[in-house]
C-alpha cells in the first residue's frame, strides 16, 4: 500500500510530466519548422535541376539546428546532379554542382590581357569546368599548358603565370 508520502511524490511526478508535455507542445506548435526541396521523382547524374523536378517539404527541427542545404530554391535551380537523387530525400550539397560552361576536347576562346598587351587565341580544356573554375588549357598550336578561368561567356581567361 503507498502512503501518504508516496501518494504525494506520484502527483508531484504527473505535474511535472505534465508541464513539460505542455511546455513541449507549445514550443513545437509556435516553430513550424524548415521548408527545403527535394526531388519529386528520381533524378539522374547529369540531369539539371529546375522547378518541375522539385518540391517543398517541411523539416521539424529546432531554431537552433545549423542551416540545411537546399533551403533556398536558389541553391538548387539550374545546378546539375552529381549523383542519383532519390524522390523526397534531401539533397547533399556535394550531391550537385553548377553546369560546365566549357567541355573537354572542344575549342574556345582563350584570351590573355596586361597593361601592355592583349592576346586572343584558341584553348583546348583538358577539363570541363563552369564559371569562376580555373582549369588546364592546352594551346592547339605549341603544345603548352596553361591555367585559366572560365568566364561566363564561354571564354577561357589567362592570368599571368
Amino acid at each position: 500500500m503507498i502512503g501518504w508520502r508516496g501518494m504525494r511524490n506520484a502527483i508531484h511526478l504527473g505535474a511535472a510530466l505534465l508541464a513539460v508535455c505542455v511546455f513541449s507542445t507549445a514550443a513545437l506548435a509556435q516553430y513550424s519548422g524548415r521548408t527545403v526541396f527535394v526531388p519529386r521523382a528520381v533524378i539522374y547524374p547529369g540531369d539539371k535541376l529546375d522547378d518541375a523536378n522539385l518540391i517543398e517539404r517541411q523539416l521539424l527541427v529546432t531554431p537552433a539546428n545549423p542551416p540545411v542545404f537546399g533551403e533556398h530554391e536558389e541553391d538548387l535551380l539550374g545546378k546539375v546532379a552529381r549523383r542519383t537523387l532519390l524522390p523526397g530525400e534531401l539533397i547533399p550539397e556535394t550531391a550537385v554542382r553548377t553546369e560546365n560552361l566549357v567541355r573537354q576536347g572542344r575549342t574556345y576562346k582563350m584570351t590573355y590581357n596586361s597593361k601592355f598587351v592583349s592576346i586572343i587565341g584558341v584553348g583546348v580544356p583538358l577539363q570541363s569546368g563552369s564559371a569562376g573554375e580555373i582549369i588546364n588549357v592546352r594551346n592547339p598550336e605549341t603544345g603548352i599548358i596553361v591555367k585559366a578561368r572560365v568566364e561566363p561567356d564561354q571564354t577561357l581567361s589567362v592570368d599571368e603565370q
